[in-house]
């Protein structure tokens, strides 16, 4: 169960500018146990990025084990799951079986394990954004999070109590 100290009001209002859509999203969310800020924020991102799909689940606490963002289909199987990379390259060969699309999600430079992994699987997607963005993310962060999110082909970009962040994106769908 999660206490005070990690629950988070969300309010993002998400500009796509590749999926051409302008989404508002309101929800509770909690850091997990001994989950940083480094891998939440990361989670929040994967979040923003696929927000244009209306099937998304965030981490829900019910499932077992837990995926950090994913829909499912009408079958009950993972469709689509975003992973932020820990290092485990154990746990993404369980999803790669898993899901029918793989989106991992780390920072810039990408790991080189991670680059070899990902260029021996199919349906893997990789999402890459810059670690000093995060961590200005995580200066920022306060317990209501009001982002204002913008997301182009190749760079992302949150306004949150007038404060501007941007960071080049890679993400191989684009």
């Amino acid at each position: 169960m999660s206490d005070k100290g990690r629950v988070f009001k969300a309010h993002f209002t998400i500009n796509d500018n590749v999926h051409h859509c302008q989404l508002n999203e309101h929800f509770t969310t909690a850091r997990r146990d001994n989950e940083s800020l480094h891998h939440f924020i990361l989670r929040l991102l994967g979040f923003c990025l696929f927000a244009y799909r209306h099937d998304l689940t965030l981490c829900d606490a019910r499932e077992k084990p837990q995926r950090d963002v994913y829909a499912k289909n009408d079958f009950d199987d993972y469709e689509l799951v975003i992973e932020v990379f820990t290092g485990d390259i154990k746990v993404l060969h369980k999803l790669y079986r898993e899901a029918q699309q793989l989106y991992v999600i780390t920072v810039l430079p990408v790991d080189s394990e991670l680059q070899h992994w990902l260029l021996a699987h199919q349906r893997v997607e990789l999402i890459a954004i810059e670690n000093a963005f995060i961590e200005r993310l995580e200066a920022m962060l306060a317990r209501s999070l009001a982002w204002h999110v913008s997301v182009d082909s190749d760079e992302i970009s949150i306004t949150a109590n007038d404060v501007f962040v941007r960071s080049a994106l890679q993400v191989s769908w684009f």
